[in-house]
């Protein structure tokens, strides 16, 4: 049986945030090959309830081997959480070479895995048969980083790489393997950041709202003078995407994205995260990856943990500093090729929660902006996105952007 499935998919160096028809999720960007010495015996359940609650975790499960022209090794991996949980050693985005999304294979293998995982769920509250393999056709929109995708034929080859091929995902979780074959029917690759300042203009009013709100606090006079419609309609803007690998910086100038201008800093706070952990290294802190670091992070405080966790935090705040500076000189850089026309500046990214609360940033790049104004002018407002918005708001636009795209291919 085939099933059509809308994804708007963000394929970050940390983590992956997917929306898969209505359904929302988020999984650290990780692998784990599985070796025989560490495959386990197929899942069993005892009753009905037990089989129901494991299906609806199901992407939290997944144990994939992919058949793919596009994909190098069919090895059995481990994918997103269930990767992290394993405790294996785990195969990451590299923050640090200078490779892009579009030509690892990882953006891939997390791709197909979980929209494949989706369908299985899909299934089974269908009462499919799961011993007969399933076919999902996808439309598809994702995004790279500004200086991957807007580099001549990347964004064409990204696409080729899902269209026309024929990707098979086998679940090996249980004693019968699942199959499921997916063919991309629509694939449309927008860059990070653009995407987001492009939703922003069209954001919900519980948007609009906690944007202007922000506005309100920080620049009371000038909040006196526009609504929360003429905020988000401001026509020379720019976006400050700090994601775990890369920071992306984009003009928008007469409400239209200047990619000419626009920037990536190949470092993110992921680079932070890898300097902290040499530390923590020294110190016999056994930290192997940053999404293990980041799971430890995120634990609650206990008072068997609380000190140690401390003095993590205090190693990983540390490094933040330097990439502060950095992504200064970059803002700096584009907002002289820009022309310096810039009246407001947003900052969003799953990046930006630390770097707002825990660096210097904030004060640095109001006080970096003031000499871009004119002479006696008002400041340029900085506006840092909601935590709970920040990290998922290209997976918002890319959401929206496919609703126009696959509306409009409908009344075609």
């Amino acid at each position: 049986m085939d099933k059509i499935m809308n994804v708007a998919n963000d394929v970050g160096y940390g983590f992956t945030k997917i929306k898969l028809e209505n359904f929302a999720v988020k999984v650290p960007s990780v692998i784990a090959a599985l070796q025989p010495q560490n495959i386990n015996a197929p899942v069993t359940f005892d009753n009905t309830t037990d089989r129901d609650r494991y299906f609806a975790d199901f992407l939290n499960h997944l144990d994939v081997s992919i058949s793919s022209s596009e994909v190098a090794s069919s090895q059995r991996y481990l994918v997103g959480q269930a990767a992290v949980d394993s405790q294996l050693p785990l195969t990451s985005f590299d923050v640090s070479d200078f490779g892009g999304k579009s030509e690892d294979d990882l953006s891939l293998i997390l791709t197909l895995s979980l929209i494949a995982g989706k369908r299985v769920q899909a299934a089974y509250l269908d009462q499919e048969d799961l011993n007969v393999p399933l076919h999902v056709t996808v439309n598809m929109a994702t995004a790279l980083p500004v200086s991957e995708g807007k580099r001549k034929g990347v964004k064409d080859a990204y696409i080729n790489r899902y269209k026309g091929r024929k990707h098979t995902v086998t679940f090996h979780n249980f004693r019968d393997p699942i199959t499921v074959t997916l063919d991309f029917k629509e694939v449309y690759v927008g860059l990070e950041g653009e995407v987001a300042l492009f939703y922003l203009r069209y954001a919900p009013k519980k948007m609009r709202e906690a944007l202007y709100k922000q506005l309100k606090t920080n620049y009371p006079a000038l909040a006196e003078q526009v609504t929360p419609d003429q905020l988000v309609a401001v026509p020379e803007v720019m976006g400050i995407d700090i994601g775990e690998g890369s920071t992306d910086i984009n003009i928008v100038t007469n409400g239209k994205a200047n990619a000419d201008v626009s920037s990536s800093l190949l470092r993110g706070y992921g680079n932070a995260l890898t300097q902290a952990i040499s530390v923590l290294q020294s110190r016999q802190m056994g930290f192997d990856s940053r999404a293990q670091l980041q799971d430890y992070l995120a634990q609650e405080d206990n008072p068997f943990t609380a000190a140690n966790k401390k003095m993590v935090e205090q190693i990983v705040y540390a490094q933040l500093e330097p990439f502060a500076d950095q992504i200064l000189r970059e803002v700096s850089n584009v907002m002289r090729n820009g022309g310096a026309k810039v009246a407001l500046v947003y900052v969003f990214g799953g990046g930006a929660i630390p770097m707002h609360a825990h660096s210097n940033l904030p004060a640095k790049l109001i006080d970096k902006l003031t000499h871009f104004r004119l002479k006696g002018g008002l400041d340029i407002p900085v506006i840092w996105l909601p935590d709970d918005t920040t990290q998922i708001v290209n997976e918002l636009a890319l959401d929206f952007i496919l609703a126009q795209l696959t509306k409009s291919s409908q009344a075609s």
